[in-house]
């Protein structure tokens, strides 16, 4: 559940949250970095699902069918689709919370009739994008446990399969049974996933969050001591600009949910070869989106 890119540019984007207008604009820009050689992959930060209402309509199912026609994810595509935190909440059945808001059940009403292919899809979304440049991607940023947690190393994460949980409920694929959650989450994988992508960064950590990214870098190195992790790449948390640094090393981005209005929204354009010393340079390849 790691992908690794060794060459080509390119195209980040984060949290979309079922915003199909947001969703469009990037396939045409994409479209357009590809026809000019200036872009060979379109990364998906995760979280590309749960709309919250009042704001948009919810695309969520849409742009999950679009996405799975184009072929992402398959071996080969240049369409790469990272997991986040509300896609992981359908593979295990566990309901997600926000105030009086319950995404999971809104979503599973969507997808009854086809729930199998989503959750799928769902489960080939890899955890952590490497370049060989050394610049890691994944959806949620650092959290305490990756220095924490010995029993989950980098080998775990490369291992790692949700099939064995999905088969295990075949039967009843097509049936939203939030008991499975509960259950899961009482294991100790359930615990870990739960903590490294739902956690609140820097607000709920602190300044111990700025260590906790060097703890990431590392643990993500742990395979490649000579070309080691140097910069990291998230979503998870709106910025009202489109992209923000953490600190020396680490940059959040925010293509859609989250940013003060559609012209602040903002996308990543990276060569996978290049080393970024820091997050400073990685935010002068933030373009607007629109």
């Amino acid at each position: 559940m790691i992908c690794d890119i060794q060459d080509g540019r390119l195209m980040i984007v984060s949290d979309l949250h079922g915003n199909g207008f947001d969703f469009r604009q990037i396939l045409r820009v994409y479209g357009k970095l590809k026809s000019e050689g200036k872009a060979d992959y379109l990364v998906f930060l995760g979280d590309l699902i749960h709309a919250y209402p009042g704001r948009q309509k919810d695309e969520s199912l849409e742009m999950i069918q679009e996405l799975i026609k184009t072929g992402a994810n398959q071996k080969g595509s240049d369409v790469i689709c990272l997991l986040g935190n509300h896609e992981l909440v359908h593979i295990y059945h566990i309901p997600l919370h926000r105030g009086n808001l319950e995404f999971t059940s809104w979503f599973e009403n969507r997808i009854r009739k086809n729930r199998e292919e989503m959750i799928r899809f769902f489960i080939d979304m890899p955890f952590l994008l490497r370049t060989k440049g050394g610049v890691l991607v994944c959806h949620a940023g650092s959290s305490d446990r990756y220095a924490r947690t010995k029993e989950f190393d980098l080998n775990w994460f490369r291992q790692y399969s949700h099939e064995g949980e999905f088969t295990a409920h075949i039967e009843s694929i097509h049936t939203y049974d939030p008991q499975i959650g509960s259950l899961f989450m009482d294991t100790a994988e359930g615990d870990y996933l739960w903590d490294v992508l739902m956690n609140g960064n820097e607000r709920q950590y602190g300044e111990e969050y700025l260590k906790m990214i060097d703890d990431l870098l590392q643990f993500a190195s742990a395979d490649r001591q000579n070309s080691p992790m140097r910069t990291l790449v998230s979503g998870h948390i709106g910025v009202d600009y489109g992209a923000e640094t953490i600190g020396a090393h680490k940059l959040r981005l925010c293509s859609s949910a989250g940013c003060l209005r559609d012209l602040e929204k903002k996308y990543l354009l990276i060569d996978a070869e290049k080393t970024y010393a820091n997050s400073m340079e990685l935010l002068e390849c933030c373009h607007d989106l629109f």
